[in-house]
């Protein structure tokens, strides 16, 4: 298998036992990958994304069935009315993009074997001398965590927009359900990048609430589209 680099890594005969003992190849490759070796990524991401779907339509099912019934369908009536049950449709279409693309990352990342936080592999050129090993993120001490509590902020600011546009979306049908979901969705953002300053694996948890909730406010919108076309 070819590192990122194109060159194949290092086998098992050359490698030093420091590295072996460290989990890493000579080149500071992690030896296995965090993904479950024998679950295909697509079908990893799609499960999730799936059970997430229907928890969050099923959420935004309940709150237009519980809730201010009367004022969400009068605004439900103006998107049809302005035929913008397409406009609210189209952020389903782009959900279904970005989790084409992000299958296609977690391939490569699975392949590769390269672990968050880090985000790309550099190589430092020593023309015809010697390879050095590749330069990755410093996971270890102040250092650590000043580079997850970094990655942790950058999360955020890269779905940030794609939160907003879906929050503004279910606010104009589902205001204050809208904006209680965005408020413990931003809690549970917190809570991840705390929990990813301290070491990788914590942000999971943060992150899988948070996408969960995140997952109403989207079933808030897919269900305006339903029922506006």
């Amino acid at each position: 298998q070819a590192t990122s680099s194109g060159t194949q890594p290092p086998t098992t005969s050359n490698m030093s036992s420091e590295a072996l003992q460290e989990g890493v190849d000579e080149l500071g490759i992690p030896l296995t990958s965090s993904y479950p070796a024998a679950v295909p990524v697509a079908a990893l991401y799609l499960g999730f994304t799936t059970v997430f779907t229907c928890i969050g339509l099923g959420v935004a099912f309940a709150v237009h069935s519980f809730g201010s019934t009367a004022a969400y369908d009068s605004k439900i009536a103006l998107l049809k009315a302005n035929d913008l049950g397409w406009l609210y449709l189209g952020l389903l279409i782009v959900k279904v993009g970005m989790l084409v693309i992000n299958i296609n990352l977690g391939n490569a990342r699975k392949e590769a074997k390269v672990e968050v936080p880090n985000q790309q592999v550099y190589k430092v050129y020593t023309g015809n001398k010697p390879a050095l090993g590749y330069v990755l993120m410093e996971c270890e001490g102040v250092l650590g965590r000043f580079n997850r509590a970094q990655r942790a902020l950058m999360n955020v600011l890269e779905q940030i927009p794609f939160v907003l546009v879906n929050f503004l979306a279910a606010a104009f049908v589902f205001p204050f359900p809208a904006f209680v979901a965005l408020c413990i969705y931003m809690l549970l953002r917190v809570v991840a990048a705390i929990g990813y300053t301290s070491e990788a694996k914590g942000r999971m948890g943060g992150n899988i609430l948070g996408g969960i909730v995140f997952e109403t406010v989207q079933g808030m919108v897919l269900l305006s589209a339903i029922k506006a076309i």
